[in-house]
């Protein structure tokens, strides 16, 4: 059973979870398979560490994976905000591959509703590479610290691949029963917690994990601090920020 939003159009089907690209715009599929599987690969080699856990340090592991998915959203939103206020689109490689699509969503907020799920997640898979590698090659093999380290960075994963998934969503005209009760509860993002970030300035709610964190970066006004540090240095801001 779909939801339908209240007082919304009749939709394009919500989110589309297929692999190929819907929106017949250029795309590296090819480059999302590869780095699903091989992040999939890495937290399956990480997850069998979590086997040799005795019961007392198993006890650690849902604090640490409440941590890993608080970390996920803050991540999310500096992210988010980076992308949206910094540097073109037309920059070589970095410009159509990471700025685009923050670029593009804001223009179309509904077009990422329309990308397949290979898409959705395949930049996010690709940039964990590098922190899952190197926890397989150097994390601890056994005892609290394995307990935290990877059931930290295991939630912290899972749930930055998720993020695009969970903020589509937000955008989505209906999403599945299962979807509208965690988007309630708050357990990902919810479309009326979101909807602050497209208002007129677009500056705030950046956090589209869950936007736990938006609470903490909108009120200490973290993101604008930043802003106002990087500028400073001579990072090139957004042409239209």
């Amino acid at each position: 059973m779909r939801r339908r939003r209240p007082g919304g159009r009749r939709p394009v089907r919500g989110l589309q979870l297929d692999v190929g690209h819907p929106t017949g715009a250029p795309h590296l599929g090819w480059l999302d398979a590869a780095a699903v599987t091989a992040c999939g690969g890495l937290v399956v080699l990480l997850a069998a560490r979590l086997t040799g856990l005795t019961a007392l340090d198993a006890l650690l592991l849902l604090p640490a994976a409440l941590a890993g998915y608080l970390l996920a959203d803050l991540a999310s939103g500096l992210v988010h905000w980076f992308f949206d206020r910094f540097l073109d689109e037309a920059a070589p490689v970095i410009g159509p591959a990471l700025v685009r699509p923050f670029r593009e969503h804001h223009r179309d907020p509904r077009a990422m509703t329309r990308h397949g799920v290979l898409e959705l997640t395949g930049n996010s898979c690709l940039g964990l590479l590098p922190l899952l590698a190197a926890a397989v090659w150097l994390g601890p093999g056994a005892g609290p610290a394995a307990a935290v380290a990877y059931g930290t960075l295991l939630s912290f994963a899972l749930a930055v691949v998720a993020t695009n998934v969970a903020h589509a969503w937000a955008h989505a005209a209906t999403v599945p029963a299962p979807v509208a009760w965690l988007q309630r509860r708050r357990l990902i993002l919810p479309p009326d917690a979101h909807a602050a970030h497209h208002g007129p300035a677009a500056d705030r709610a950046y956090c589209v994990t869950t936007g736990w964190a938006n609470a903490l970066t909108d009120g200490l006004g973290v993101f604008r601090r930043l802003e106002r540090a990087l500028l400073r240095l001579g990072v090139p801001p957004a042409l239209d920020a």
